[in-house]
């Protein structure tokens, strides 16, 4: 999404707040940071960070938890990782998975996320948050014009 477009999201989610989350299961190469953030500039509104406590390139991708607006969902996406293996990601295929957390009905965003990276748990947990959203209201006063006329009789 391109910076004006971002701009022009009238209605829709611009920051997250009371992020909070449960987990089973963390990888021990990995720490969660969970954010209260605002949208960026080009429209990623993030919601928490999965990031590899070594930072070797190569080792562990970062995951990024993101609101998608269109879908109504939290998805993940890992970074910095091949096309072919974010595409696997993504499609939830050969021991990679997890890019569509599944909402839970106890809450309206309320998710299980559930990450596997090449046939490794990476994370398995509750996350939840809300969100603010910014719109704008318009108002229009109108006038008629309008004329009366009076008369008053003297007594004299």
């Amino acid at each position: 999404m391109n910076t004006n477009k971002a701009a022009k999201r009238d209605g829709k989610a611009r920051s997250t707040f009371n992020v909070s989350e449960r987990h089973t299961f963390v990888h021990a190469e990995y720490d969660i940071i969970l954010k209260d953030g605002q949208i960026g500039p080009t429209g990623l509104l993030v919601v928490a960070r999965l990031k590899p406590k070594n930072a070797t390139i190569g080792t562990w991708p970062e995951f990024v938890l993101r609101w998608d607006e269109r879908d109504n969902l939290l998805d993940v996406d890992p970074v910095n990782v091949s096309g072919a293996e974010k595409s696997l990601f993504k499609e939830g295929t050969n021991n990679y998975y997890g890019h569509h957390a599944s909402k839970f009905r106890s809450g309206p965003r309320v998710f299980e996320v559930d990450i596997g990276w090449n046939g490794q748990s990476v994370y398995c947990g509750e996350i939840r948050f809300s969100l603010a959203r910014e719109v704008e209201t318009k108002s229009a006063l109108g006038l008629r014009p309008s004329v009366s006329e009076s008369s008053s009789k003297e007594n004299g």
